[in-house]
């Protein structure tokens, strides 16, 4: 599978025209630690270039491993872990409303209007399942397009997406009737928690807040959480801190009680014990080892 690599190990941003398509190359041996519990609009889609690790979708683990496809739909929590820093991958996200007609044409938008919330018989497909060949093929395309970009990639781009959609419904992995084990309402709820814990992690926290700003009892929303989740939410807000605090250390020259405190450790010696449980090292050794590596992606 043909794969965009930038040589020099930089980001890189292309605004060449206003595509909502992205493209990022995730290399979880530099550096980068993981992606934690959110949702979004936009459909995601991963390739596994080589390593193993894990992906949390909806409400379930799913081991994964090179060269199987991850699809997650619109407005589903998930998260994403490395096993050993191993794990490679591409993400491709794309704007839901994108693949729609502008004259809400029926017969084709009905296929992406209902992919909201939808369950989805088997979100990673392995190589030894039905229609893979078929599902990688446009995704190696869409890597050379953004390779090459010639004349016409964004066209190009475009029609090998619909290719990909075209072999997820001919191969019956989108099943837009299936239903999550959790209730909707309280799916709903879960993610408006999520939202506010990732904007007021930087601060004090306490469950009895998250809970009352979802309207929920403290007892029930911590069932509900890990229910959703797989996790306590006390352990969802370390991970998250956590993650911030290891961005901040590569991408600023804020001291360490500095990040600490930026990420909602108030105490510097629980910071870096709890540092180096998640990530095998003190925060300045990782500094020193991550400093200059970047996520390399491309955003049209």
């Amino acid at each position: 599978m043909d794969m965009f690599e930038d040589n020099n190990n930089k980001a890189i941003e292309y605004k060449e025209s206003d595509l909502p398509f992205r493209y990022y190359r995730f290399d979880y041996s530099d550096g980068f630690s993981g992606f934690q519990l959110h949702w979004h609009e936009e459909i995601e889609i991963h390739y596994i270039v080589s390593g193993s690790g894990s992906f949390f979708i909806d409400d379930k683990d799913y081991k994964v491993e090179t060269g199987d496809i991850i699809f997650i739909a619109p407005r589903i929590i998930h998260s994403g872990k490395s096993d050993n820093n191993s794990l490679v991958d591409i993400c491709y996200l794309v704007d839901n409303d994108y693949l729609m007609s502008r004259n809400n044409e029926y017969n084709t938008d009905k296929f992406f209007s209902r992919l909201k919330n939808s369950k989805l018989t088997s979100p990673v497909i392995h190589s030894f399942d039905n229609g893979y060949d078929n599902l990688k093929l446009p995704l190696s395309k869409i890597d050379r397009c953004i390779l090459n970009r010639g004349i016409v990639y964004q066209l190009e781009i475009k029609r090998h997406l619909f290719d990909f959609f075209i072999e997820l419904y001919k191969n019956k992995y989108i099943s837009l009737s299936a239903i999550s084990n959790i209730n909707p309402e309280n799916k709903g709820l879960i993610k408006k928690s999520i939202s506010y814990i990732q904007r007021n992690a930087s601060h004090k926290l306490c469950i009895d807040e998250i809970a009352s700003h979802v309207g929920l009892s403290s007892s029930y929303f911590m069932k509900l959480f890990k229910e959703s989740t797989n996790m306590t939410c006390v352990e969802y807000i370390k991970l998250l801190r956590l993650n911030n605090a290891s961005n901040m250390l590569k991408d600023t020259d804020d001291s360490i009680l500095q990040v600490a405190h930026s990420c909602g450790f108030l105490n510097l010696s629980l910071f870096n014990r709890e540092f180096k449980k998640c990530f095998s090292m003190t925060p300045s050794v990782y500094r020193k080892k991550y400093k200059a590596s970047q996520i390399n992606y491309i955003t049209f």
